[in-house]
């Protein structure tokens, strides 16, 4: 569970398109995620905010005066954990009164369209993408039993990077992540939402 990104990671370099001129890059990144958890029984969650930490690969088109336009691939991983914490009684047992907590994983993939400030003169580049993807939810004990919970994902990003050099360029961005998660063997639908901050660095080919 913990590798399966990586290699999905490795497949999608390899199929970016060997457009000649094109711009690719691959980036890494760290950052806080501040997640919430809303079920439909026992109302909001608390989940602990998180680091977490990623990578993606992506591509801008150079030809046609595209250049503005890309697409990537973002994956990334966080541990939100279920506090422990009171919540008020329910139908479910497992969401009612005291509950001592539970790991909580959530690995993401994304595909993500981008839009970006054109112009290689300036240093700075703003840019901003929606994307859609899979969520994968894995419980491994406390108040949850223990479960993997496969969700479809909705993403939304804003960064800015500066080109140190015209290949590497640090990174800031903020993005929203959205999924339903589905644990039947506990009984709970939940609304996943993550605040993700991120700092990272990219190497970009063929700019």
């Amino acid at each position: 569970m913990r590798r399966w990104w990586i290699g999905l990671l490795f497949l999608a370099l390899l199929c970016i398109p060997a457009v000649p001129r094109a711009e690719n890059y691959v980036a890494a990144g760290i950052g806080m995620n501040a997640p919430s958890f809303d079920t439909t029984d026992a109302g909001k969650v608390s989940l602990q905010k998180d680091l977490f930490y990623g990578g993606k690969i992506g591509h801008y088109f150079n030809d046609r005066g595209y250049n503005w336009f890309g697409l990537e691939v973002d994956m990334y991983r966080s541990t939100p954990g279920i506090k422990q914490q009171t919540l008020p009684t329910s139908s479910n047992p497992r969401l009612s009164g005291p509950i001592p907590g539970a790991d909580f994983q959530v690995h993401s993939l994304a595909f993500n369209a981008l839009v970006r400030v054109t112009g290689y003169q300036y240093k700075v580049e703003p840019y901003a993408g929606l994307g859609i993807g899979l969520n994968v939810g894995n419980v491994s004990n406390g108040t949850l039993r223990p479960e993997a919970s496969f969700a479809p994902s909705f993403n939304v990003l804003a960064g800015i990077r500066y080109y140190m050099t015209e290949s590497i360029a640090p990174f800031i961005e903020y993005k929203y992540n959205f999924a339903q998660f589905k644990f039947d063997r506990s009984n709970v639908t939940a609304d996943y939402r993550a605040n993700l901050f991120m700092f990272g660095i990219a190497y970009h080919f063929g700019r």
